[in-house]
């Protein structure tokens, strides 16, 4: 049986006045794109790295800016059990996430099926494609800067994406055809 060597984790507790509401709600969006695991209200956990530690210092100096309290603890697993449930929890959001992901896959090519049925083969719905795409690419960057634990829900968005993007080429090259030009060199790949 191999020892466990319990991880360590970065601790805020935190309390901001109850108004203005915009606190809490600035304070929700940072530690959800950090992907930090809120424990209960207003206790969050983010595995230790330099970068977290440094973010959640950022987060306590604003919640003191707005009048409140906070204390950054650095702690580790009490035992594999408790660090499995850990790790389950934040896999489990971060599943949630990229489930988003497929689902504005699929309705990415859905959209370029209907264009294709309508033939309609023009630049402007090509940049408006484009346009979604580069949304849903970012979107899948940022969940994956968070994904500290290899989510499963990762694959499934992973292949999604690769399906659109052929079917994103596929209606480029169409595109082009259609309006008699050159697909310029470097929009082969879909992926921008």
């Amino acid at each position: 049986m191999t020892e466990h060597t319990a991880r360590q984790w970065l601790l805020l507790t935190y309390k901001v006045p109850s108004e203005p509401t915009r606190f809490r709600t600035y304070l929700w969006r940072q530690m959800r794109m950090l992907g930090s695991l809120n424990l209960q209200k207003m206790v969050c956990l983010l595995p230790k790295t330099p970068d977290h530690e440094a973010e959640f210092q950022r987060i306590v100096a604003k919640i003191e800016d707005f009048g409140g309290e906070a204390s950054l603890l650095t702690t580790t697993s009490p035992s594999r059990e408790w660090e499995d449930r850990i790790i389950t929890a934040f896999n489990a959001i971060r599943n949630e996430e990229y489930s988003e992901v497929a689902e504005n896959e699929e309705r990415f090519q859905d959209e370029i099926r209907r264009e294709t049925r309508k033939q309609k083969f023009t630049f402007t719905e090509l940049e408006d494609m484009e346009a979604d795409r580069e949304k849903i690419n970012r979107e899948i960057r940022k969940i994956q800067a968070r994904d500290f634990f290899g989510a499963p829900g990762r694959r499934e968005a992973e292949a999604r994406m690769a399906e659109s993007i052929k079917l994103f080429k596929e209606f480029s090259r169409k595109v082009y055809a259609h309006e008699g030009v050159e697909e310029p060199v470097g929009t082969e790949n879909g992926d921008k």
